[in-house]
């Protein structure tokens, strides 16, 4: 757990030329020195993103206006990059406000002080608070009324070195968990969120250390940091000798180092910003292998158990959900750093801190090197610039289970055993297994973009795209680059766009001097994507068949991409009303994927939706025609009862498990669901849907406001309704549930969803 904090010569030179500036605190002498940089004003803010952990924001009335105030933002900004000065506290809070993978440290004055944290107080991204004037006596009572004061300082030099060690301690408190649960009838809150995080880190992981080196990876990265880090000479230089001195049997040394390279590859990697991880894939690839490379050495010695150690500061709300998750197999986002030492771990719990928010925490984690054998760490003390802190680093995305909590009351502190475990790795590694084998031909480059793609990042997949064609890259298949392209203008209903990439990449394949009949698949597939939409149904059967026939014969009839294409022939047959037929084409890809799939997989989801439609129009459709549906044994092994509202019910919570929350085909299958409890009567059932329709897709309602709600419920019901007596008995229910609350406490929704909300 090293220290990354500004080198401590360049702070304290710049401090001490602070404490000896003859320009009071409070004195207004406007700021006529030339030399003297503003470093963002709130005019630039909004310009430049903050792609490190931390920002500092100085808001004060007064500000600009005296000569310290300018000098101690310069150097606050060897401490972090983002600082930013608001003499205006609508537009520093509003800025606050829209922060959202960042905390905030915020530096004010003693008379601003009260005002401006009464309009932050709900700010979840504020950290600490630092006063900065010259009366101190006058507002230490701050300090017993709001536990976000981390201090009052008179002198710029106690400012700065009080920012110092906050913003070195930070990052080690800022470690984002994916969690797996393993068991569903487990009495825990639902986190298939969290769960669909974790698979998707562990499928980008393997995709980027799939990715070959390249020096133009290095360039890109190299390009990008000096024009982040624009105008700051400290950082400027260390790009430089990166630059010059990096290899990858440095990467540890790198990663270890007080530089520009920890915060933003540790920032990139907390928040899953899957395109600032693009842009480090070189340096997370060689700091992955160089940890396998010294793991391989521990495992030749006779020690197989070790014990190791890691100690932060938690806030509260975050040790609720540890505690919360007990049994749960958790991953870190990143590279997690321990120590062999239990001290040492206890010395980074036990750091000063003013927040009584704030708990100090002992991760105590046992690695068994026989049972945990996908789990990698390795000494790297060796490498570091803190050697004395014995310092093990684990791999990115290793998991653990949480074994159990305890109270330490010797250490007064909350101490968590932890216990290396494959349990989650084994969750995942079938999905990156078939991930391999269904792209075989495709380059992880490629396999990134789609990704992004199935993850509904839609416009990130887009600009990665775009990005991979423009760069001019003789190795990039530019055909799947298009049809990337295209199947993300798809999945935004862009439909002519997607048409139109996607037949430059046929174009591209057919052409090719080796004739790629069977990638073209791919290509045609969107393309008939686009003509069922505009209803063209005969021209995107054509399309359709003439893609199952070449799966057929070119990959098999039981291979997944074949149950894709039948698939999708069955959602042709749907559109045009013939049930039956498309029945049957339902029925031959569900038994394929069942065959090589995992039962919770994405496409075993859309088979049972799709089977799930069929259903319904065969309970609700004047079109009589035989379904064998009922009589599958595959669905009838899967299911309790092989109805409509299991098919889409089980539908529904595999996606829950796969995707992010607010993805498409979540809410598809809750429409669904909604449109089928409707027709069934039970509106209750589908009043809970609704809800939890409007939480996922975001769209602003009072929870509290009855009125609001069932306004949108009402105009679902009036869409939807065919005969104005059902609509009427409908209404009238409506009001009599309103009349009977006052809010929605007592409504069925609250029950199901009000808990949800307030979390999300």
């Amino acid at each position: 757990m090293p220290s990354k904090s500004a080198s401590k010569k360049d702070i304290q030179t710049a401090a001490s030329a602070l404490t000896s500036t003859s320009v009071s605190v409070d004195s207004h002498n406007e700021c006529n020195n030339p030399d003297i940089l503003l470093i963002h004003s709130s005019s630039l803010a909004a310009q430049k993103p903050n792609f490190e952990g931390v920002t500092l924001i100085w808001f004060d009335p007064q500000i600009n206006k005296t000569e310290d105030t300018m000098l101690t933002a310069q150097v606050l900004q060897k401490l972090n990059d983002s600082v930013i000065q608001y003499p205006d506290q609508d537009e520093c809070v509003k800025y606050m406000e829209n922060v959202k993978n960042e905390k905030i440290f915020l530096i004010t004055s003693g008379k601003a002080a009260i005002s401006v944290i009464q309009a932050t107080q709900h700010l979840k991204q504020l950290h600490s608070i630092f006063i900065f004037c010259i009366n101190k006596l006058k507002y230490e009572h701050l300090l017993q009324e709001f536990q976000i004061i981390a201090g009052i300082y008179r002198e710029p030099s106690a400012l700065v070195k009080a920012i110092e060690e906050n913003v070195e301690l930070l990052p080690k408190q800022m470690n984002a968990f994916s969690f797996y649960k393993q068991h569903e009838e487990k009495a825990t809150r639902d986190i298939s969120k969290e769960s669909a995080e974790f698979l998707w880190f562990q499928l980008f992981k393997d995709v980027i250390l799939q990715m070959p080196p390249s020096d133009k990876a290095k360039e890109e990265l190299i390009k990008f940091s000096r024009e982040y880090y624009r105008g700051n000479r400290r950082e400027y230089k260390t790009i430089t000798e990166f630059e010059k001195s990096y290899d990858s049997d440095k990467s540890i040394y790198w990663y270890t180092k007080d530089s520009f390279l920890y915060r933003l590859v540790n920032k990139a990697l907390r928040t899953e910003d899957v395109g600032q991880l693009h842009l480090f894939r070189f340096f997370i690839s060689d700091l992955s292998l160089k940890l396998t490379e010294i793991y391989k050495e521990l495992t030749l010695k006779e020690k197989t158990i070790f014990m190791l150690y890691r100690g932060l500061k938690m806030e509260m709300d975050e040790l609720k959900r540890l505690k919360e998750n007990i049994g749960c197999v958790i991953s870190a986002n990143g590279f997690l750093s321990t120590s062999h030492s239990k001290d040492v771990a206890i010395q980074f719990a036990t750091r000063t801190t003013k927040r009584a928010d704030i708990t100090p925490v002992i991760f105590e984690i046992e690695c068994n090197l026989s049972t945990a054998k996908s789990i990698v760490f390795g000494d790297i003390w060796k490498y570091s610039e803190f050697a004395q802190e014995e310092e093990v680093l684990f791999n990115l995305g290793s998991t653990f289970k949480i074994e159990s909590m305890e109270n330490n009351k010797a250490l007064n502190m909350t101490v968590f055993k932890l216990i290396a475990t494959d349990a989650g790795m084994e969750f995942a590694q079938k999905y990156i297994e078939l991930n391999r084998e269904r792209y075989e031909e495709t380059t992880p480059d490629i396999l990134f973009g789609l990704l992004l793609v199935q993850m509904g990042k839609y416009d990130q997949s887009l600009n990665y795209f775009k990005g991979l064609l423009n760069a001019s890259n003789v190795n990039i298949d530019n055909a799947r680059a298009y049809n990337g392209i295209a199947f993300a203008y798809l999945c935004k209903s862009k439909l002519h766009k997607a048409y139109k990439s996607a037949y430059h990449a046929y174009e591209l394949m057919i052409g090719a001097k080796q004739c790629r009949i069977k990638d073209s698949t791919r290509p045609m597939t969107v393309m008939g994507h686009v003509l069922l939409r505009e209803e063209k149904h005969e021209e995107s059967l054509d399309f359709y068949i003439e893609a199952l026939e070449i799966c057929n014969k070119f990959s098999g009839r039981k291979h997944l991409d074949t149950a894709g294409a039948l698939d999708h022939v069955g959602n042709v047959y749907y559109k045009m009303k013939k049930y039956g037929d498309a029945s049957q084409y339902y029925e031959k890809s569900f038994d394929i994927n069942v065959e090589k799939l995992p039962h919770v997989h994405l496409d075993i989801a859309a088979n049972l939706n799709n089977i799930g439609l069929i259903l319904y129009k065969n309970e609700f459709s004047d079109d009589s025609y035989s379904c064998s549906l009922r009589e599958n044994e595959n669905l009838k092994t899967m299911l309790s009862d092989v109805n409509t509202l299991n098919c889409f019910e089980e539908s529904l919570r595999i996606r829950k498990k796969l995707l992010p929350a607010n993805h498409n085909d979540i809410i598809q299958s809750l429409d669904n669901i909604i449109r089928l409890l409707n027709k069934c009567g039970d509106i209750d059932g589908s009043l809970k849907y609704f809800a939890e329709k409007l939480i996922l897709q975001k769209i602003d309602f009072d929870p509290n406001d009855p009125d609001d709600l069932l306004s949108r419920l009402r105009k679902t019901f009036k869409r939807r309704r065919q005969k104005l007596v059902e609509y009427s008995r409908h209404d009238q229910w409506l009001n009599s549930t309103c009349t009977r609350t006052s809010n929605l406490s007592g409504y069925v929704v609250s029950q199901h969803c009000i808990i949800h909300w307030k979390r999300s």
